[in-house]
């Protein structure tokens, strides 16, 4: 498939045709100032436009200055303060002064919710995690970022990659977005695949639990994690620059990263990027399940940089923006170290000799998007839309300097919306969403054929209010077409037969329907219930398809539904009809978000029929082996023969997911406040067993202190034993991290500083993530500390 920037701009000439023929005429330049009820000023205050993605933040006097329609509305939030809403009309002389009051939940705009909410109006659950909460707990994956919310673990392939599970779904069932769009990388396919997207230039991460199918397509129908960057700027903002480095003993960790935004007259402009460089991980002496023992986890050095830039058009008709990225990415992968292979070297031949050390991956990956925005283009039209991104990505798997695997996913990604007036009552956006991809996977453990996706979807979102009551509904219809070329679906162990068989070309498509409806109940001043119901339809990943060979990171041979496997080895063709994976979800969330007691409460039940897993079949390679003349029975060289992986075969049955979502946080005094919280899910299939690498129960506090030049926190979190198992697996001990965290502001000539401590696993406690494919080589890293300094200027 070729890709062509003409695919990233349908819209982008009526977007520039209806700019050209209307007055560009500027939006009010609104100044303004944010204090607490003590007259002290609020630093990092945001001021958001409410039903648009803008937004800035107050500076260290409490100061802002932002662009805004005249009969605009603003959101003002701080974290420990209750919100407020203004109107730019109300201003005086083009200035407003807006106090907020101590206690009650920070309300934040959710970009991906699709209609301008606000996390506590959402009847859906959704956390977000922005600020100085983000910078304290940012890691160099997003999975361990993320960790510490409720309803949300890590898969933790290492600290190299880990991506997050939501109430015990990942993979293909979880999407990673980028600004709303896809990622577009390879790490729905295998865990040992890193997320493309980092935290460390993030303005703010989105946590949909939940099915969020709506929206982003069956590929969500276990939840969402939304990066948000202002890679491409949607507002005009005063020039500033924010630097940080940052340095971590654990890992011997150099971090450095900046980012600058700035804007004048109608045109704004983004810059960010980061470089990030460590050694292996310490962690706690352990002895893995080949009975060595070790205070290093081997092969889990990373080497990473990025660079991020976008230029906008703003006027108070709408915007268009261009953006570009790229990522140069090299990580060890932990789980294909080969310990008998390690050569005898020091710690600085490792780190400078990392191609000889095991097995590593070098990612390369160039992004570049398009969006666009109308404010009433036309009568009955409040905002005509489109998102569009283009993104190359190439994974080179490499040992002993020489390249084993490659992956390659070039991917189109356009989502067109058209968000109407109120009708009858009724507010909401309907829109298009298109998605290509083109995957290709060579060399020995190209476990997944090549396959070409194409995916055409419309959705509707649509809401009212009836008092008190607001009503949620949404629905979508989704068309995916598979194209997967080089299958061999017979295995010969006869010479002449398997001389005569060809490969094949084949082709799957779905069709899936999923609809939700939610009622959001402000019952009382600061409290409301929220109930989502929901009915999502899933289409098989091509992984799930077509998958046939030695998947080294998870140590098993994976044969997807397309192939039948008798009980001698025998691979054959499926004459099973593949079926769509239907998830019925309810979803019922009390919060309460004013005053100095909030907390939020999630309860869910998930009925999932013809769920998708791997079953151990009760093989290995061997079997397979054993009708093959050669190593060239599943298309691949079998290079770890010795390893006799078990095959899993991918089946589908009846499945129930379960479980709770706890947040408590009490503000003890203006300073003080105390948090709670604790998650469980309870995963089964329907016809007895429980499903495999489901999370323990997770349960933490925090207690930070703020004072005006200083802050601290502290952070305590217990995972609990984990025996409820699937076959094959092996119970997970229960083990508790500690953490510290210092933060002290000052100035420095015009400087905004911030020096910044933190020790993480202060008790060097020895920890087995139980949803980790690799967790007995891989415990989690050990006691580390690391200093930084961030400037604003």
């Amino acid at each position: 498939m070729r890709f062509s920037f003409y695919q990233l701009s349908p819209l982008a000439v009526l977007v520039a045709s209806v700019f050209s023929a209307q007055t560009l005429a500027q939006s009010v330049s609104l100044e303004g100032l944010v204090l607490d009820n003590e007259g002290k000023a609020i630093e990092q205050a945001r001021i958001h436009v409410h039903g648009r993605q803008q937004y800035v933040y107050a500076d260290k006097n409490g100061r802002f200055t932002i662009q805004a329609p005249a009969d605009a509305e603003l959101h003002i939030s701080a974290k420990g303060y209750g919100d407020q809403f203004a109107k730019v009309a109300d201003a005086q002389n083009n200035e407003l002064k807006i106090v907020l009051q101590v206690g009650g939940l920070e309300r934040i705009m959710v970009a991906a919710s699709g209609l301008h909410h606000y996390d506590l109006e959402m009847a859906n659950p959704v956390s977000v995690m922005s600020g100085e909460e983000l910078s304290r707990k940012t890691e160099p994956t997003i999975g361990e970022t993320l960790k510490s919310m409720p309803g949300v673990h890590s898969n933790y392939y290492g600290p190299v990659a880990a991506s997050p599970i939501l109430r015990g779904l990942d993979g293909p069932r979880v999407r990673i977005l980028s600004n709303g769009l896809d990622s577009a990388d390879v790490s729905r396919i295998g865990p040992d695949h890193a997320i493309s997207a980092d935290a460390i230039t993030t303005e703010q991460i989105e946590v949909l639990r939940g099915p969020s199918t709506l929206l982003y397509g069956s590929g969500a129908v276990g939840g969402v994690v939304n990066v948000v960057d202002n890679r491409l700027p949607r507002q005009l903002r005063p020039a500033s620059t924010q630097i940080e480095t940052r340095y971590s003993s654990g890992a011997d960790e150099k971090t450095a990263a900046l980012a600058h935004d700035g804007g004048q007259e109608q045109i704004a402009w983004h810059f960010d990027g980061f470089k990030r460089k460590t050694n292996n991980y310490d962690v706690p002496d352990f002895t893995n399940d080949e009975g060595e023992s070790s205070d290093q986890l081997a092969n889990s050095w990373l080497d990473n940089s990025a660079a991020n830039g976008g230029l906008s058009w703003i006027t108070d008709k709408g915007l268009l923006g261009f953006s570009i990225g790229h990522i140069d990415s090299e990580y060890g992968i932990p789980g294909h170290h080969h310990h008998h292979e390690e050569p005898e070297e020091d710690a600085h031949e490792e780190e400078e000799h990392h191609d000889e050390a095991g097995v590593f991956a070098r990612v390369k990956q160039d992004r570049y998007g398009l969006a666009g925005e109308l404010y009433k283009p036309f009568a009955g039209i409040e905002t005509l839309s489109f998102n569009s991104a283009l993104t190359r990505y190439q994974h080179h798997e490499i040992e002993g300097g020489a390249i084993g695997t490659t992956f390659k996913n070039d991917s189109f990604e356009s989502r067109f919306t058209a968000e109407h007036e109120t009708l009858a009552g009724w507010h909401g956006v309907a829109g298009y969403h298109l998605q290509n991809s083109d995957y290709k996977a060579i060399g020995e453990e190209a476990f997944t054929p090549d396959t070409k996706t194409d995916s055409h979807a419309l959705f509707v979102l649509e809401e009212r209010s009836f008092g008190d009551f607001t009503a949620q509904l949404g629905a979508r219809i989704e068309q995916v077409d598979y194209k997967a070329s080089g299958i061999e679906f017979e295995h010969h162990h006869d010479e002449d037969e398997a001389e005569d068989h060809q490969a094949e070309n084949v082709k799957n498509d779905f069709t899936t329907a999923s609809v939700s409806a939610g009622l959001v109940w402000n019952f009382q001043q600061g409290y409301n219930w929220a109930l989502s119901v929901s009915r999502s339809e899933r289409a098989p990943s091509a992984a799930e398809l077509y998958s046939n060979g030695a998947h080294i990171a998870t140590q098993t041979y994976e044969l997807g539904l397309a192939y039948a496997l008798d009980a001698d080895g025998e691979i054959t063709r499926s004459e099973t009809d593949f079926k769509k994976e239907v998830a019925n979800n309810i979803d019922l969330t009390l919060r309460k978000f004013e005053g100095d007691f909030t907390f939020t409460y999630n309860l869910f039940y998930n009925k999932v029929h013809n769920y998708l897993y791997m079953k151990d079949s009760g093989l290995t390679m061997a079997d397979l082996e054993a009708h093959s003349e050669d190593d060239t029975d599943a298309g691949h060289d079998h290079e770890h023969e010795g390893e006799e992986f078990s095959i899993f075969h991918y089946q589908q049955q009846d499945a129930t997911l379960y479980g709770a979502e706890v947040a408590m946080a009490y503000q003890l005094t203006t300073e003080q406040e105390l948090e709670f919280f604790i998650d469980s899910v309870r995963a089964r299939l329907d016809n007895g067993g429980d499903l495999p690498r489901i999370p323990p129960v997770k349960v933490g506090t925090a207690y930070s202190y703020s004072a005006q030049d200083w802050s601290a926190t502290i952070d305590w979190t217990h995972y609990m034993k984990q025996d409820r198992l699937a076959v094959g697996e092996s119970a997970t001990g229960s083990y508790q991290i500690l953490d510290l965290g210092f933060s002290y502001y000052f100035n420095l000539n015009e400087l905004d500083l911030t020096a910044f401590a933190k020790a993480n696993n202060l008790t060097d406690e020895l920890g087995f993530v139980h949803s980790s494919f690799i967790k007995e080589d891989a415990p989690l890293p050990g006691r580390s500390f690391t200093l930084g300094l961030k400037a604003r200027f």
